[in-house]
This record gives C-alpha cells, sequence and structure tokens, in this order.
C-alpha cells in the first residue's frame, strides 16, 4: 500500500511529465494524490522541492545501476559492462521520465544543472577516468578518451529512448524504436563500442 509520500511523489511525476516545473500546479498534484495540500507541504517544503526530490531519486537510481557493475568493470577491464547496464536501465525507466527530461531541457536545463549534473555526470566521468587508466594499453585504447566517451553513450541511450517516446505511431517508430527494438539497440551499440564499425583488413 502507498504511502501518502509515494502517493504525492507518483502525482507530481505525472505533474511535471505533463506541465514541466513552470506550469505544474501544487493543488493539481493534491487532487492527482487524493491528499490535501498541507499533506503535500508536510512532506515538501515547497514545489521546487518536490521537483528536486523526484529529480535526485531519479539520479541516484541511475547512479547505483552503473555503481552495482564497477568492480566487475575493473576486474574484467571492460567498461561494455557499465554501458549495457546504463542502457538497460534508462531504456526501462517510466516514459513520464523522459518528458520531465524534454520539459526540462526546453526550459533551459537549471534543475539538470543542478542536480543531474554534479549527481551523475561528475562523478561517473571520475570513475570512468579511472578505469580506462587502469587499463590503458591492456584493454582499452590509449587514444580514447574517457570522459567522452561516456557522454558519447550517456547522449546517445537517452535520444533513443527520447526519440521511442516522440515517435510512436509512426513507421519509424515500428522499425527501430519499438520495445522489440530495444535489446537489439543495447546489444548494437556495445558491439559498435567493442569493436568499432570498420572491418579489418584480411591478412
Amino acid at each position: 500500500m502507498e504511502t501518502s509520500k509515494e502517493k504525492i511523489l507518483n502525482a507530481a511525476i505525472a505533474e511535471f511529465s505533463r506541465f514541466g516545473f513552470d506550469g505544474a500546479r501544487v493543488d493539481r498534484i493534491a487532487k492527482r494524490a487524493k491528499v490535501n495540500k498541507a499533506m503535500i507541504y508536510y512532506h515538501f517544503p515547497s514545489k521546487e522541492a518536490l521537483y528536486e526530490t523526484i529529480l535526485h531519486n531519479l539520479a541516484h537510481n541511475i547512479v547505483a545501476t552503473v555503481t552495482n557493475t564497477i568492480q566487475k568493470a575493473f576486474e574484467t577491464g571492460n567498461p561494455i559492462i557499465l554501458v549495457e547496464a546504463y542502457a538497460k536501465h534508462i531504456s526501462s525507466l517510466d516514459k513520464q521520465y523522459f518528458m520531465i527530461i524534454i520539459r526540462e531541457l526546453a526550459s533551459g536545463g537549471k534543475y539538470i544543472k543542478k542536480i543531474i549534473a554534479p549527481t551523475i555526470i561528475e562523478p561517473m566521468t571520475q570513475i570512468i577516468g579511472t578505469l580506462f587508466e587502469s587499463n590503458k594499453n591492456k584493454t582499452i585504447k590509449p587514444s580514447i578518451n574517457p570522459q567522452f566517451t561516456m557522454i558519447h553513450v550517456a547522449g546517445a541511450v537517452i535520444i533513443y529512448n527520447l526519440m521511442r517516446l516522440i515517435l510512436q505511431g509512426t513507421s519509424v517508430h515500428s522499425k527501430y524504436f519499438s520495445n522489440e527494438h530495444v535489446e537489439h539497440y543495447i546489444q548494437n551499440l556495445c558491439e559498435v563500442l567493442a569493436h568499432g564499425i570498420i572491418k579489418e583488413k584480411d591478412i
């Protein structure tokens, strides 16, 4: 059974996904959660605090998913393990989170700078850098920049999943972006990262 706080968070996710931070209204969140506004302010001092909690939870869940595979990646020297875990997690997120991301980007990305950057981007670039450094000339090419590689992967996975949402109902969606294509997309991404797209010449 959902607690009042969980009801509020779920109702707020729906509200922010439809209207963004600026357009969201606390009274609508209260109505959807079937609680009074006083209960919302009991758990969260402001609409901003509620919004930030949702983004913090999203960010921490992503970091936790990647963190769970870090040890194996270090032991094997294989960063593809991290890529696969990250891609599967992002692809499994409720579509409402992607609508929140779209609206946040459209409004200037204030809370991406405030929450996502320090919670995900900064620590993950440090971890990836350490992983690459410890495996240079072993399993990873020394010329590869670890931070740019992480940005490439993160951006590609997010854009793919945004397209899954935006292109629903089109012929393109049925060819490349349906639920049945997600696993193939992740496998292809990992294959490209592991082996590139240029075939080695036969000796």
